[in-house]
């Protein structure tokens, strides 16, 4: 009876101390855990890429490589206060493919998601939770991920129309140099770190004759299909038609304008402060390579957790991680095996 009463006295102040112990888990280890989901039959799974051999076991090697990389990074090797609950999968857009035939040479596309798990004491017991916390995800060949469009856009049936009024945007603020070309760029949603090849540009600047052409075709597509009232669409041709001929041909800028409240385009002389517009390049992946080499490659964090004091210690330990990327490291990846960086697997 007395051995039972030392044994519970025992766990009793254990208990207690741990409990103590794990009230603040700001500097409690954490883990890196990995699970691999591109072989799954989920909706991110692989096959849906239809991949050959040759092509798996390069996209494996190169999603390894990449996951190793994020891996070795301080805050990875000893995560305080978090868990890293790392998951690789396939990056295939159901929407994209619905209305037209899957493209042999598309792009094979992966992601790293890497959710900041916050740890919490439960009953003595350190757990952690994921919901609702600092991230990082990084995506290879997705272009969508390099920009979040300066333009506001209805669902149309006309993709087209609808794709490119949507891809304009305003260049974004650098917020960070990671050297080697590559910077942390500011996002309203996701901050974001670009990464390309170099060897072709990403963004183009728009000029104002290109801009309003997009924007008029998207307009009158939204009227045919009953989502902008006629009205809209004159007013829009009566502010375009009054633009001076010789400022169409010259780089889009906006600013709110007063005078043009539909396009809102303006020159740096009316503006020094205007934002420039820029569109995707159609032409940047280089077709000549095979489509499961990483020609680009976005690391998109929540927006603001660049900040070293925003939110919790999820973000913090986000705001750690990006300090220690280095531009000429990830500049070892987009089109490597193009510049004999990494051997072929």
């Amino acid at each position: 009876m007395q051995y039972i009463i030392i044994v519970y006295l025992f766990v009793s102040f254990s208990s207690v101390a741990v409990s103590q112990e794990t009230n603040d888990l700001a500097n409690y280890p954490g883990k890196w855990i990995y699970t691999n989901n591109n072989l799954s039959n989920e909706w991110f799974s692989e096959k849906f890429y239809n991949m050959n051999a040759t092509e798996l076991q390069k996209y494996h090697s190169t999603t390894e490589k990449l996951v190793n990389y994020l891996h070795q990074q301080p805050v990875a090797q000893n995560p305080l206060g978090v868990t890293l609950n790392v998951e690789s999968r396939a990056a295939y857009n159901h929407y994209d493919h619905e209305s037209k035939p899957v493209d042999a040479r598309e792009s094979v596309k992966a992601e790293i998601f890497i959710p900041f798990c916050t740890l919490f004491n439960q009953k003595g017991k350190v757990e952690h939770n994921c919901t609702e916390v600092s991230y990082i995800k990084l995506r290879t060949n997705d272009i969508t991920t390099t920009f979040e469009s300066s333009m506001r856009v209805d669902p149309l049936n006309d993709k087209q129309a609808m794709r490119q009024y949507k891809e304009i945007f305003s260049f974004p603020k650098k917020l960070q140099d990671l050297g080697s070309g590559v910077f942390l760029y500011d996002g309203y949603y996701e901050n974001r770190i670009v990464v390309t090849s170099n060897d072709r540009p990403l963004w183009l600047p728009i000029t104002n004759r290109e801009y309003t052409q997009r924007m008029l075709s998207y307009y009158i597509a939204s009227f045919k299909e009953g989502v902008m009232p006629q009205m809209v669409i004159d007013a829009l041709k009566s502010e375009i038609a009054a633009i001076p001929p010789e400022m169409m041909g010259l780089p889009a800028y906006i600013n709110g304008n007063t005078e043009r409240p539909l396009t809102q385009i303006c020159s740096l002389e009316e503006d020094s402060t205007a934002a420039p517009l820029y569109r995707i390049n159609p032409e940047y992946f280089d077709p000549s390579l095979p489509r499961t080499s990483v020609q680009l490659i976005t690391i998109s964090i929540e927006g603001h957790a660049d900040e070293q004091d925003f939110g919790g210690i999820d973000a913090h330990r986000v705001w750690e991680f990006i300090q220690g990327l280095k531009g000429h490291d990830l500049m070892n990846y987009p089109a490597a095996e193009q510049r004999g960086i990494l051997k072929q697997s």
